[in-house]
């Protein structure tokens, strides 16, 4: 196993930044102190401050205008410090997530398992694979969040060799689009109806009235009809004919991916356990046990029955994180600016004016929904976060009593939008996360892989919400 370098004091500081950026918002989560947030919000700030010169300019385009939303708060709000302060433990918060379940990348990267798990998936046929990827990754996604996109990701990034490929790069190239694409689609669609999700519990927060059973019924089918077009757009763009290249012989070893799921189900169980004992949300529980799964995997795969052997490992551990956590100011940069900006933006918006706005507009209330909707995301495309845009448009709708609109249709269309914008915004944790894994730009993803079935799906929701209202009031 190589040795990674020694990492320099700029690149130890930001680590330990990092490092209280994640126990700051777990800490502000978990004891509801506002001084874990504080402290993560100024762990994130020393972070970028450390890392502002190696930043690409897609990161830096997103810092600049949360800048300035920063210094327009100051000159506009009346209480602006309240507001900038609720920005950055928002920032931290999910800067925080997505680098604290990246750590299960790290082990992963290095394991066996992985790489024979990885062989035996690529080898299943065309159709089967992006069924089994999907449904796989939409399962695991209920408990781990994204953090099942580091893990099944690299799964088969490793097993999707160009010895498995045939020597052929277009055969490589193909799958990995396909499989990626898979993972990605199965766990967005996880936001469409987990009660689980972070969609589910603000869309019941803003709309009131919403009978949770009848949402979740509701949203059931909606997942299962957008999986099944993402299952069809992928046979579209890869017709049977295509098989000659992309097929394979079908034989499995089943072992592999047993000792892998009982490996999945162990952190699950875990992080459902955490959560359940400290009455957090399931996220947050999956964020305090996947760093410690993951130090253990390493471990265990250095033989770490030997303490010397499982310190050494740890040692190891620690020092890849000391270059990988740094490797993420990209993602934070983005992450963080588009979730401090939208945080700040909203302050500025009056949910009783858009509520006045909306009902001048001369369409049917259901029609309303579905532009509104449709506005979750192209507002995604520029940075706005989904969190912001249902809170505002939600709340808005839901101040409207005499606009005719079952709140079910506007529930069931906004978070079918977040799902589909976790599929195509460039500035989100889930593109991000596959675009790193596949070494593509983050437009590949957003765009070429994803956006055909974006507009399908978005057009399909629309009809959805149309069918819905009609049987709704009925």
């Amino acid at each position: 196993m190589s040795v990674p370098p020694r990492p320099g004091p700029i690149a130890v500081i930001s680590t330990l930044a990092m490092a209280g950026v994640i126990l700051g918002a777990i800490g502000g989560s978990v004891l509801r102190l506002d001084a874990a947030r504080d402290a993560a919000a100024m762990a994130l700030l020393l972070f970028v401050a450390l890392e502002i010169r190696r930043i690409p300019i897609g990161g830096l385009r997103m810092l600049l205008p949360a800048m300035a939303a920063a210094v327009a708060a100051l000159l506009w709000l009346p209480e602006p410090l309240t507001v900038l302060r609720r920005g950055l433990a928002e920032a931290a918060f999910i800067t925080g997530l997505f680098t604290s379940l990246g750590m299960l990348r790290d082990a992963a990267t290095s394991s066996p398992l992985v790489q024979s798990c990885g062989e035996q998936m690529v080898r299943q046929p065309p159709g089967r694979r992006y069924a089994v990827l999907s449904l796989g990754s939409h399962v695991i996604s209920l408990a781990l969040n994204f953090g099942v996109l580091p893990l099944l990701g690299m799964m088969v990034v490793k097993g999707n060799t160009l010895e498995a490929a045939g020597g052929d790069p277009t055969v490589l190239s193909i799958r990995k689009q396909r499989m990626l694409s898979a993972i990605l689609r199965g766990f967005a669609m996880m936001t469409v109806w987990s009660p689980l999700a972070v969609s589910f519990a603000v869309t019941q927060g803003v709309i009131p009235g919403l009978p949770w059973w009848r949402l979740l019924q509701i949203q059931l089918a909606l997942a299962v009809l957008l999986m099944v077009l993402g299952w069809i757009m992928d046979r579209l763009a890869f017709p049977p004919r295509a098989r000659i290249l992309v097929g394979g012989d079908g034989g499995v070893d089943w072992r592999p991916v047993l000792r892998l799921t009982l490996l999945v189900i162990a952190v699950v169980t875990a992080a459902v356990g955490i959560a359940e004992i400290l009455s957090v949300r399931m996220v947050i529980g999956a964020m305090i046990v996947v760093p410690v799964a993951a130090l253990l995997w390493q471990v265990a795969q250095q033989g770490g029955g030997d303490p010397r052997t499982a310190l050494r490992a740890a040692g190891g551990f620690a020092g890849r994180l000391a270059v990988s956590l740094p490797g993420f100011r990209h993602e934070v940069a983005i992450l963080g600016g588009a979730m401090f900006l939208g945080t700040v933006v909203s302050a500025f918006v009056s949910p009783e004016a858009a509520a006045r706005m909306i009902a001048w507009l001369p369409l049917p209330p259901v029609l309303v929904a579905v532009l509104l909707a449709w506005s979750v995301m192209l507002l995604a495309q520029l940075g706005i976060s989904q969190i912001v845009t249902v809170t505002v448009l939600g709340s808005a709708l839901g101040n409207m009593g005499g606009i005719g609109l079952h709140p079910l249709v506007l529930a069931s269309g906004l978070m079918g939008a977040w799902a589909l914008s976790a599929c195509s915004t460039p500035v989100g944790a889930a593109i991000m996360s596959v675009a790193r894994m596949a070494e593509v730009p983050v437009r590949t993803v957003a765009r070429q892989w994803n956006g055909p079935f974006v507009v399908a799906g978005a057009l399909l929701l629309g009809l959805w919400m149309l069918g819905l209202a009609m049987v709704l009031d009925s």
